[in-house]
C-alpha cells in the first residue's frame, strides 16, 4: 500500500520535501495535521541550512576576489549562482504555512507548485 503522503530527501536542497499522492481535502484532519506537524520540524531547520550555504557563497567570493585564472573565476561565479538559486527555492519553502482550512484544497506541494508559477 502506497503512503498517502512522503517526505522525500532533496539533493538540491538538502532538505527532505513533501510529497502528497492525493489532494489536500482527500486527506482526513488528523492526517493533515500530521503532515503540518513533520513539515513545521523540517521548516524550521531551513534557516540553517540558508545559513550553511551563504557561508560556501562567502567562501566562493573570497576565492573570486584573489583568482588570476579567469575559467576557474567563472566556475566559482557558477557556484554561487547556483547555490543562491538554492537559497531562493529554500525562501520559498519556508514561506509555506498550510492549515487545514484552506479553502482552495492546496497542500504543501501543491501550494510550492503554484508560487513557482508566480
Amino acid at each position: 500500500m502506497t503512503a498517502r503522503f512522503e517526505f522525500v530527501f532533496n539533493e538540491r536542497l538538502g532538505i527532505q520535501i513533501p510529497v502528497q499522492h492525493h489532494e489536500w481535502h482527500e486527506y482526513t484532519r488528523a492526517e493533515q495535521e500530521d503532515l503540518i506537524h513533520r513539515w513545521e520540524s523540517i521548516r524550521s531547520r531551513i534557516p540553517d541550512r540558508i545559513k550553511e550555504l551563504e557561508e560556501i557563497i562567502e567562501d566562493r567570493q573570497l576565492k573570486i576576489a584573489v583568482e588570476d585564472d579567469w575559467d576557474r573565476v567563472v566556475e566559482l561565479y557558477e557556484d554561487v549562482f547556483f547555490i543562491a538559486s538554492v537559497i531562493n527555492d529554500l525562501n520559498n519553502w519556508m514561506r509555506l504555512e498550510p492549515s487545514t482550512t484552506d479553502e482552495e484544497g492546496h497542500g504543501l506541494a501543491e501550494e510550492h507548485a503554484s508560487r513557482e508559477k508566480d
